[in-house]
């Protein structure tokens, strides 16, 4: 794990580690609308499952120790290159023992549209043992290029990393991934695939819909839908896999990731959901 980020393995690792996980081998449909970013794999749903305010709330373990805490909330809507979005903070800190051997404290911030769902900017603040980055993704629609730059803050002497890449009119971060899954209209046997970019090249991912099973964590039990991104021998250079099940409703709430690496199995299980006044009327799928 010395090269990814622990948030991307302990929290993004379902859907929202898509980043690098597939090349383009095919062309592209035209994005840049709700319809359309939703062209491959079904229509949007008539209400979003989220709303500003809503905070999930993770409890993360390796093998059988516990490793550390997840949050991901939707902390607001604000303006961005002209256009109204979203903003999301997504954290991942180590807590117990783990945390005395090899402390960690990621911190993502992501921006994308209100309408479209497409990614306009993600920053990322890294603190894992003695590495500590500082990350800027910015993704400039109308020239059709991401904007990277890196900076090694343990070298403050040292000028940032800045690469270029180009994307297509609409594309997701490892964060808004998440957040745009939730919208889409999930079945068994029906994948779905996403363009992503974390930095380099944009990637075509495939999720593959596996089965509904009920799925109990420290929030309650859950009827979810299996998923399972394809991320290795890509995003991960080495072998495993990865599985989310979100709940089999309107909202698709990711109540569970988990990844299998070399080095055992990862879990994330969603002990609170927090929802904002104007999403309680929603069905209540068991959570806090």
């Amino acid at each position: 794990m010395k090269r990814v980020s622990c948030l991307k393995i302990l929290i993004l690792s379902g859907l929202m580690v898509l980043a690098e996980a597939v090349e383009f081998r095919r062309p592209t449909p035209p994005f840049g609308s709700p319809i359309a970013v939703q062209a491959r794999s079904g229509s949007l749903a008539s209400v979003l499952p989220f709303a500003v305010g809503e905070t999930l709330t993770y409890n993360v373990s390796w093998k059988i120790f516990d490793a550390g805490v997840a949050t991901m909330s939707l902390v607001g809507r604000t303006r961005h290159q002209n256009s109204e979005v979203y903003h999301v903070s997504a954290t991942a800190r180590s807590t117990g023992l783990l945390s005395t051997l090899f402390k960690v404290l990621d911190v993502f911030e992501s921006y994308f549209g209100v309408r479209d769902l497409c990614s306009r900017r993600l920053t990322k603040n890294i603190q894992e043992g003695r590495r500590s980055r500082e990350i800027l993704l910015n993704f400039d629609q109308a020239a059709h290029v991401a904007r990277l730059e890196d900076r090694d803050l343990t070298k403050p002497a040292q000028a940032p990393k800045r690469t270029e890449s180009p994307i297509p009119p609409c594309v997701q971060d490892v964060i808004s991934a998440l957040y745009t899954i939730r919208t889409k209209n999930l079945k068994v046997g029906e994948p779905v695939y996403f363009p992503i970019n974390d930095g380099g090249k944009t990637y075509d991912v495939q999720v593959e819909v596996q089965i509904a099973e009920t799925i109990k964590t420290p929030a309650g039990s859950f009827p979810t839908l299996r998923l399972e991104p394809k991320v290795f021998d890509g995003l991960f250079k080495k072998k495993g896999r990865m599985f989310v099940w979100v709940t089999n409703d309107s909202q698709k709430i990711p109540v569970q990731l988990r990844a299998k690496i070399a080095i055992g199995t990862i879990t994330a299980a969603l002990t609170r959901h927090d929802r904002p006044p104007q999403m309680q009327a929603a069905p209540d799928s068991g959570t806090n």
